[in-house]
């Protein structure tokens, strides 16, 4: 071998080197791990929420240069409860869950969807919410979480296996109740219903087999877990709307570099909204649907509508500094006189 080619082999073999294991770790070391977040929601699999949250993984991926690595589980089966013990536990760093999942963290967000028809349409939902949500998110904070962005899910409507449209229709049934809600299973009861507490993927079982005979979920829920197959009847009533967040341990979001944080909770923030759209729409789309599979759907006339406001109105004395904070209970009924007066104005 002459000189020029010892050199040459000799460069190679360097650069070879470099490249290799050795040369790898030497990289590996001057670049920090990236900060992992595992998040987990019910939401299921190829629904438009699921997917919107996959859109977000890839954008933290492209804008953190991978030292973000985001991980999307949907549909867990153990209910918003469990997830939120699993955050607490390290085993998840962020959770995408209703009020339900939320309250276990702080009771303060319930007063966005644990108040019977307190709520008319999402214009309402939309200026409460902004109205209060710093405050919502101090309280979390508190509590070390941090709101990644507000999500909701449609409209709680009532699916019954047998027509029905006033309150007393719904007390001869046995109706689903999400596990885990002890004063709302107290209360329903002191009203003369019949709850039962089960977890999501119980309640097509509980359907079929007559364990359960209505149901209170938002149409999309019904829609993709087939619920109209066993109970087929919907009433047309805004019952609640199913609002959450998205939050994330404030241990795991601090180690993100500031400015990074805050690019991510803008892209956080644009698909929380986009999320909120889209389910609206879906509401009315998952309706369709299901009308055109056999889904009967009840109209509320004037007259049972004032029925079911009087039993509601008898409830709130109850909901009231139990399951939504007192405080938060009479800021949300003024912020929505206050909405009220201005829509009333503008007419």
């Amino acid at each position: 071998m002459n000189f020029a080619l010892k050199v040459r082999f000799s460069l190679f073999a360097v650069l070879a080197l470099g490249a290799g294991p050795a040369g790898l770790s030497a990289a590996s070391a001057a670049r920090p791990a990236p900060v992992e977040i595992k998040l987990a929601t019910i939401l299921p699999s190829g629904t438009s929420g699921h997917q919107r949250l996959m859109e977000l993984r890839d954008t933290w991926q492209k804008d953190s240069a991978q030292s973000v690595k985001l991980t999307v589980y949907p549909g867990a089966g153990d209910g918003e409860i469990a997830l939120v013990r699993k955050m607490r536990a390290r085993q998840l760093q962020a959770v995408l869950v209703s009020a339900v999942g939320l309250s276990q963290i702080d009771r303060s967000a319930t007063c966005l969807q644990i108040m019977p028809l307190m709520f008319r349409n999402w214009r309402e939902v939309d200026y409460v919410r902004e109205k209060i949500r710093g405050d919502l998110e101090a309280r979390l904070r508190a509590k070390d979480c941090e709101v990644l962005f507000w999500a909701d899910a449609g409209w709680v409507r009532f699916f019954s296996k047998t027509p029905a449209v006033r309150p007393a229709d719904f007390k001869p049934m046995k109706i689903f109740v999400w596990a885990g809600e002890p004063n709302q299973l107290g209360l329903m009861r002191d009203m003369g219903y019949q709850p039962v507490g089960l977890e999501t993927e119980q309640i097509l079982p509980g359907l079929s087999t007559g364990m359960i005979q209505a149901v209170p979920v938002p149409p999309f829920l019904a829609n993709s877990l087939q619920f109209n197959r066993y109970a087929g009847h919907m009433l047309e009533l805004n019952w609640v709307p199913i609002v959450g967040a998205a939050v994330v341990r404030r241990d795991t979001w601090e180690k993100i570099p500031a400015e990074l944080r805050a690019r991510l909770k803008q892209s956080g923030e644009e698909i929380g909204e986009r999320i909120r759209m889209k389910s609206r729409e879906e509401d009315e789309d998952a309706i369709a649907a299901m009308k055109k599979r056999g889904l009967i759907v009840h109209d509320v006339p004037p007259a049972d509508l004032a029925d079911w406001r009087s039993s509601v109105e008898k409830a709130y004395p109850r909901i009231r500094g139990t399951m939504v904070p007192a405080d938060l209970f009479d800021q949300v009924r003024a912020h929505l006189v206050e909405f009220r007066s201005l829509q009333a104005a503008a007419r």
